[in-house]
């Protein structure tokens, strides 16, 4: 009869898988993590920050106009 030796066999195998599994998610998950890797944007120049900032405030006066209408119709 042959003998059967579980812990030798099953172990060798299972160190095995163990290994190709994890090399195999290692590689996947670090070509996912540089494909998803974003380009960092240009800094805004000056005249982009200053029509930003123009448009904001031109916003917020308009809004305060607004609410100041609100306020009379709403107190008569």
């Amino acid at each position: 009869m042959r003998k059967v030796n579980f812990a030798g066999d099953g172990t060798a195998r299972w160190g095995q898988s163990v290994t190709a599994v994890l090399g195999a998610s290692m590689v996947i998950g670090g070509l996912f993590l540089a494909g998803c890797a974003d380009q960092p944007k240009p800094a805004p120049g000056q005249k982009e920050i200053r029509s930003d900032s123009d448009r904001f405030f031109e916003r917020v006066k308009q809004e305060e106009k607004e609410r100041g209408k609100d306020a009379e119709g709403g107190t008569r």
